[in-house]
């Protein structure tokens, strides 16, 4: 970002950020702890292939307990009943007798105690680096199971269940097979940070005692729950494997084709290992599972740590931050979770096998493969490359505050202009997005020419395979020419007037609920005006007069569909028009708009009909001329500070979300609701009528206050907003939550 495109909150930003780094080179000028992001995180090595982490988890919770807002929930008569029967209940009633008895044990007290202490100050969960070959094994079995269906398809004695069965089980049994280095379970890691650790250890021994019992009574769990040192500490392990699983009660010869196939499978499932480990390191308590104590061992181990990756520098930068949040997926990690060119040529591969498996040889199998090839090469073409991944959050004066870093290629959106479409959203919605992308017209064409590549093959299929009668042919032949034409038409409309004349590619959505109405429809008796859901679709426009040369072309394709279809179609199926209904044109100071009532005898209010907004720049769908015209005109998103402070800022997307607009339509129908909801009588009988209903009525206004108390209780969360751009091979998303406590 360039000097004169920095905002004031920018400006201050950069200084703050100057005079921290001014500062951290002097002696003593900042805390230790204050330079480091999280203690977890200096732990975690180099090659996890994720991580995340919940920072200051109580300090959270004591700001919403001591906040205004909860206080003035907590006084409200219904809470203090509520918080009272359940006291109540708790100290009396015996069905919470156990738990009464079980809390007046001391180590009992202590053990809720250390739990309370362990969520309240970070917690954290990271998987190893075979977590990736894991995936890539769980991946492996759902292809398995599925590459099977082609053999089933081409056994016709394979129909019954049971062989449907086994044949799904041979794929996947085939993938173990063929993976045994991935056959084993990876390395998770769960962290607590905790104050007192003798605590964790005295809870710990208790519950190697109970393991003792449980190996007594147990004789398989013999000598499995055993003390094992990691670094410094001794840890608690419970070792599992497959030995204790009755592998030789399947039936395998039911699953192998050949004799022996699945043996050397067998060996392994009986070698695979889990450990449980439990215990206190590095001031965390820790809980950990793998195939061995590996994941334990490597935390603050010699290695190259997390911080050290390229990745993490902003997350670094943000040290001093009172983070609240991170989140960190590997390059690894991405690319398996994500489509593949292998991923591709695999599917591409097995087309062979599927054009056998329907009958399908010959010059025409040879086309289609072909084909096939040249798909398989488009798609490798549009694949980015997977990468990294960091996301952290921090409490700000002003509520949350976050980052989203996604490390890759993004060809299809552009982050070089700014979103005018934020510009006609109507100021202060209750939702709304824009965005743009870049690409659409060519990849339109792209899936325009694969259409009619597939449907070139998949038509004489069709027609000498699957349909025998002749007579049927012909029907199909003749109502191929009377709609292939139709659907050309559609093809050139959106690929030479359409799309050019949005070349703009910005798109956006917006939400909101500002018109009112005691009347929305006669079967609905308000006697107060209530809001009703405003939806609009928008789009930016660079050729205004080519995008209504479009909507006529559109016109005209509908009403010569319309007219083939009257006079082709029996006197029963016929359609109800031939002509589309003209709208009636309104000119308004930013454009046009173009009204479509609904029927008279739909009897809704006459303000709701479909609306097209145009103007030179922006075109829109509503459901009002009200709403079309509010958005048709430019007017400035309604932001104090955060991501969408500077709307000339190029970006590539962008949302905007006002909860108490939206809290405020819901409550209006709530409100409604409750005043016409029936209430029966509460108190003892003996009153007169009159009393009950003074009664009643006020129970009524009791939970009315209730309600809206909530509401506006709600409300502190004022909104949320984000920015998304692309900078440094990177596609960040800044986002903001206002939270105000009045």
């Amino acid at each position: 970002m360039s000097h004169h495109e920095r905002t004031p909150a920018a400006r201050k930003s950069l200084l703050l950020t100057t005079a921290l780094l001014i500062a951290a080179t002097l002696p003593n000028a900042v805390r230790a702890e204050d330079k480091k992001v999280c203690s977890s995180l200096d732990l975690i090595p180099a090659d996890v292939a994720f991580y995340s982490a919940m920072l200051r988890n109580r300090e959270q919770v004591d700001a919403v307990a001591n906040s205004k807002t909860w206080a003035r929930l907590t006084k409200l008569p219904y809470y203090q009943m509520a918080l009272s029967l359940l006291k109540q209940h708790y100290e009396q009633d015996d069905d919470f007798a156990a738990i009464r008895q079980w809390m007046r044990q001391p180590e009992n007290r202590d053990l809720v105690a250390l739990l309370i202490d362990a969520v309240s100050t970070e917690i954290f969960c990271s998987g190893g680096g075979n977590c990736v070959d894991f995936i890539d094994l769980m991946q492996e079995l759902n292809a398995g199971r599925y590459s099977e269906l082609v053999q089933l398809l081409m056994d016709s004695q394979a129909k019954d269940r049971k062989a449907r069965n086994y044949v799904s089980m041979r794929g996947m049994l085939r993938a173990l097979a063929n993976n045994p280095d991935k056959l084993k379970f990876p390395d998770l890691v769960f962290g607590f940070k905790i104050k007192d650790s003798h605590k964790a250890e005295a809870q710990i021994k208790r519950l190697e005692a109970f393991g003792e019992v449980l190996a007594q009574l147990q004789p398989i769990m013999q000598g499995r729950i055993k003390r094992v040192k990691i670094g410094d500490k001794r840890f608690l392990t419970l070792n599992l494997d497959g030995g204790m699983v009755p592998w030789d009660q399947i039936d395998w010869q039911d699953l192998e084709e050949k004799p022996g196939e699945f043996e050397g499978l067998r060996k392994n499932l009986k070698k695979l290992k889990l450990t449980i480990s439990l215990g206190v390191r590095h001031g965390f308590l820790l809980l950990a599972l793998g195939s061995t104590t590996a994941g334990v061992a490597q935390l603050g181990g010699d290695g190259p740590r997390l911080t050290s990756l390229a990745e993490l520098k902003p997350l670094l930068q943000a040290a001093g931050k009172r983070l609240t949040g991170i989140g960190y997926t590997s390059k690894a990690l991405a690319a398996q979770m994500g489509t593949t060119a292998k991923d591709i040529d695999e599917l591409a591969s097995g087309a062979g096998d599927i054009l056998d498996a329907v009958g399908v040889s010959g010059p025409r199998r040879k086309a289609i493969l072909k084909d096939v090839s040249a798909l398989a090469s488009d798609l490798k073409k549009n694949l980015t490359p997977p990468g990294a991944s960091l996301s952290f959050s921090y409490l700000t004066p002003r509520g949350y505050e976050g980052y989203d870093y996604q490390y890759s290629e993004f060809p299809d959106r552009d982050s070089t202009q700014s979103l005018t479409l934020l510009d006609h959203v109507g100021g202060d919605p209750i939702f709304a997005v824009a965005g743009r992308s870049k690409g659409t017209l060519q990849r339109y064409q792209t899936l325009s020419k694969w259409i009619k590549i597939i449907y070139g093959h998949v038509e004489p299929m069709v027609l000498e395979n699957l349909i025998e009668d002749e007579e049927a042919k012909q029907k199909y032949q003749e109502v191929a020419k009377l709609v292939l034409p139709l659907l050309k038409r559609l093809d050139n409309i959106t690929a030479t007037m359409l799309l050019p004349s949005l070349a703009d590619e910005q798109f956006g959505f917006v939400l909101d609920a500002k018109w009112k109405s005691k009347q929305w429809h006669p079967g609905l008796p308000f006697d107060k005006e209530l809001p009703m859901p405003e939806l609009a679709f928008l789009v930016g426009v660079s050729d205004r007069a080519l995008l209504e040369k479009a909507m006529k072309a559109y016109a005209k394709l509908i009403e010569d569909a319309l007219t083939t279809a009257k006079e082709n179609l029996p006197p029963d199926a016929q359609p109800p028009v031939t002509k589309l209904p003209q709208p009636q044109v309104k000119a308004v100071p930013a454009g046009k708009l173009y009204l479509w009532h609904l029927p008279r005898e739909w009897q809704l209010d006459r303000r709701v009909a479909l609306t097209a907004g145009l103007s030179e720049k922006v075109g829109l769908i509503a459901f009002s001329a009200e709403h079309a015209e509010r958005l048709l005109a430019s007017k400035p998103l309604k932001v104090e500070g955060g991501p969408l402070a500077d709307r000339k800022r190029p970006l590539t997307s962008a949302s905007y979300f006002n909860w108490p607009g939206l809290a405020d339509a819901i409550a209006s129908w709530l409100m409604f609701a409750l005043e016409q909801a029936p209430l029966e009588k509460t108190l003892p009988g003996g009153e007169d009528k009159k009393d009950d209903a003074n009664a009643l009525k006020k129970q009524r206004q009791e939970i009315i206050r209730h309600v809206r108390a909530v509401f506006d209780a709600l409300k502190a969360i004022r909104g949320s907003t984000s920015a998304t751009y692309i900078q440094d091979g990177a596609r960040i998303t800044h986002s903001e939550v206002v939270i105000r406590d009045e």
